[in-house]
């Protein structure tokens, strides 16, 4: 079982239906892009990533807000997905307010690509990877890709867009967080069963969580947004319920 959990400040969350009418208002912000653009001029537009090489794909002052984040990549690995580490620090951290394969980030948690669409998260054609979570930080931001496997990744391509602030956010704005976690196997409470129905399962009462699959221990003030969970069932007849 692999999970993905997020969670973060809603204040900034995206609002299709005011971006038109917003467009007249003038900004306090700066647009920025950090990319994989080829510096020369020429178009090569993305970056190889060794055995072993982080990448850092953004690093810039603040007060800002990450608004856009996207990835395409080609390797010959057909597991980079797992092997390319995604980690994201705010206003000086010394441990990652994100730290997860690239692939659970965007809700690919077994390595493969899957299209799909929703408002934080999608993946498009071809394998273009998005995120909209708002992530804001007042005084600098670095997102990197570290990666972790055996083999190079031929081109990392990336586009990061942020707002630039003139002055502080809010006090109250809270941090964005996505944290990997991963059980292998998640044995439960029992795997003397053959299907969904058998009654040893349907029948079985389970008042205290003994077995279940922790998804989230914390403490503070924020918000939890969701979570994205991958199962690879190694029994038949279960519908990936309960």
């Amino acid at each position: 079982m692999i999970m993905l959990m997020a969670f973060l400040s809603s204040a900034f969350a995206q609002d299709p239906q005011a971006w038109l009418a917003n467009l007249p208002q003038a900004k306090d912000y700066v647009q920025k892009r950090s990319s994989s653009y080829d510096r020369t001029g020429a178009n090569a537009d993305a970056r190889p990533v060794a055995p072993g090489e982080t990448l850092t794909v953004l690093d810039d002052s603040g007060p800002g807000l990450v608004t856009h984040i996207w990835f395409t990549i080609a390797s010959p690995d057909p597991w980079h997905l797992k092997a390319l580490v995604l980690r994201a620090y705010w206003d000086g951290e010394t441990t990652p307010s994100i730290e997860t394969p690239i692939g659970d980030f965007f809700g690919l948690g077994l390595g493969d690509y899957y299209l799909y669409q929703s408002i934080p998260l999608s993946v498009g054609s071809d394998k273009a990877l998005n995120c909209f979570f708002p992530m804001p930080f007042q005084k600098h931001a670095r997102i990197s890709v570290t990666n972790e496997g055996s083999r190079k990744v031929d081109s990392l391509y990336f586009n990061i867009d942020y707002r630039q602030y003139s002055k502080l956010l809010p006090a109250d704005q809270l941090y964005f967080h996505a944290q990997y976690r991963q059980a292998n196997p998640n044995s439960g409470w029992t795997a003397d069963w053959t299907s969904n129905a058998d009654p040893r399962v349907n029948d079985k009462k389970n008042l205290d969580g003994a077995g279940n699959y922790v998804w989230m221990e914390a403490t503070g003030r924020g918000h939890y947004v969701g979570v994205t969970m991958s199962i690879l069932q190694n029994q038949d007849d279960w519908w990936g319920r309960g």
